[in-house]
């Protein structure tokens, strides 16, 4: 199993090449942040996991309601070979004694450099109800 330790969150996702299982690793401390992503496609026939370093000309979307892959060439707004995320650690908000500010954990991880960028302005946050995403019917 690719899973390390409980600071992941798993997401599932089907792909034209496969299903890809993809590992959301998250900061230890208070804040809850994500610090990265790892991405695995089921190998076929050999029961096992092999990690992969790019989304064949596709993008990622991942949050509380879905998660899914989509073409570049089918949502040409979007930027291939990146994953879109929206906040969804619920359990943290509910039961920490510190105050939070949700939906704050929102972006897009760039495969090819390891880098985030913002999905949003700075100056807005995101808050109660999560982001959804919303599926485009290509």
């Amino acid at each position: 199993m690719p899973i390390r330790n409980i600071h992941e969150r798993i997401y599932l996702a089907e792909s034209p090449s496969g299903l890809l299982l993809i590992a959301r690793r998250i900061g230890r401390t208070a804040d809850s942040i994500t610090r990265g992503f790892r991405i695995f496609r089921l190998h076929e026939g050999a029961t096992q996991w092999l990690e992969v370093c790019n989304l064949d000309n596709g993008m990622l979307f991942l949050g509380l309601n879905t998660s899914f892959w989509l073409s570049a060439s089918d949502f040409k707004e979007g930027e291939e070979n990146s994953i879109y995320f929206t906040d969804d650690v619920i359990a943290e908000y509910c039961i920490m004694e510190q105050e939070l500010d949700p939906g704050n954990d929102s972006g897009v991880f760039h495969l090819e450099d390891q880098s985030f960028s913002s999905i949003c302005d700075d100056d807005m946050k995101l808050l109660y109800p999560h982001p959804v995403w919303v599926v485009p019917n290509p």
